[in-house]
């Protein structure tokens, strides 16, 4: 079944384009990141929000249109995401526990929102975007862009299309989050930093702690197979580390702005290869699509927060469709409760996961059905 996966990768090698399942080398992922805090850098001075995330994403994305190799290999992104995932785990506290049993009625209206969302954004991706049925399943279901990849080309989907669809997506949803959290929740990102003491260096017992859940939850996390385990494994141990007191830290603000610039670098960095035009579109169709999902997430977001339960700008970022990784991050930066972000994010990765591939197997089902009929046969 992955025969199908190497073939598609080597056909893109062979017309000379980066493909996102490449392993980019050492002096690509320094390209990358230098690229990267030039926009961070340049952000920053400007006092634009998520200067770091943005500036790098859009630096990237722009240097992408040259023909520049670009890409951050998983030893360079797992170190981010394991401060990532520690930096969420410290914000549980006994009293988030206590209040998880009211998240029954937004984790219903999330199964709400990803059938509606997927029906949509499914449907346009074959019918505006021209997609076949399978590649418009996979490219269209708002779940995580590297499930959405492999499993999308194992079953025959178009595995770039599926990859620029999702990178596309991101990158807009990015730059598109802190206009909407201000028009939507009134929050504005440019003055957001995270609740953290102002420490530029952690105590050693405390550092020697969250390292260690960084590391040991990694470990753990790839042993159980679990997905996406540089984020998870740290997050798992972090907030068993603090709910079990061992310590009350959390990752410096430097640190965060590091893992900013990884993440954004990242995601402008999987349009390297692509041509001018394909790009443009791409952007284009995403921006429309990202559009109309933000506006349904903001309905839902609204219609939750009129109850009991987090506020306007913690719900939204739960249901906006972006990566669970670059939402937390959002989260972590707003001190917007996290957990909850991360919970409602995975929960809809888990249903997508289980959905796509039986949407996909009915369609192959369905059009293999209709090459044998008999109309077919005597033609």
């Amino acid at each position: 079944m992955w025969a199908r996966c190497g073939a598609a990768a080597g056909a893109n090698a062979a017309v000379g384009r980066q493909h996102p399942l490449v392993k980019p080398t050492a002096r690509i992922a320094v390209r990358t990141l230098a690229l990267g805090m030039a926009g961070g850098a340049l952000f920053a001075l400007s006092g634009l929000p998520l200067p770091w995330l943005l500036g790098a994403l859009v630096f990237n994305l722009a240097a992408s249109l040259s023909g520049l190799r670009l890409g951050l290999d998983p030893v360079v992104r797992g170190p981010a995401l394991a401060v990532l995932g520690v930096a969420i785990g410290a914000s549980l506290t006994p009293d988030l526990l206590s209040r998880a049993q009211e998240w029954w009625v937004s984790l219903v209206a999330m199964a709400v929102y990803v059938a509606m969302a997927s029906s949509v954004a499914i449907l346009y991706c074959h019918r505006v975007m021209g997609f076949d049925r399978t590649t418009a399943v996979f490219a269209g279901m708002p779940g995580g862009l590297n499930e959405m990849i492999f499993t999308g080309a194992a079953l025959g989907g178009d595995l770039r299309r599926i990859a620029l669809a999702h990178a596309g997506r991101l990158a807009v949803i990015l730059m598109l989050i802190a206009p909407a959290m201000k028009f939507v929740a009134g929050v504005e990102l440019g003055s957001a930093r995270p609740g953290f003491s102002s420490w530029t260096w952690l105590p050693a017992r405390d550092a020697q702690v969250l390292l260690g859940c960084a590391v040991l939850g990694t470990l753990t996390a790839r042993l159980l197979r679990l997905p996406n385990p540089f984020l998870l494994g740290p997050l798992a141990f972090s907030a068993g580390a603090h709910v079990a007191d061992l310590t009350t830290a959390a990752p410096p603000n430097w640190l965060l702005d590091v893992v900013q610039l990884t993440i954004g670098s990242y995601v402008g960095s999987q349009f390297a290869g692509t041509r001018a035009g394909e790009l443009v579109r791409t952007l284009l169709y995403s921006t429309v699509l990202t559009l109309g999902l933000l506006l349904l997430a903001g309905l839902f977001a609204w219609l939750l927060s009129r109850g009991a339960g987090p506020d306007l700008s913690t719900i939204l970022l739960a249901f906006v469709p972006g990566g669970i990784a670059e939402m937390c991050l959002i989260a972590v930066l707003l001190d917007a409760d996290p957990i909850f972000v991360a919970a409602h994010h995975m929960f809809r990765v888990l249903l997508i996961m289980m959905a796509s591939p039986v949407l996909a197997w009915r369609i192959r089902a369905r059009n293999a059905g209709s090459e044998s009929s008999p109309e077919k046969r005597e033609r």
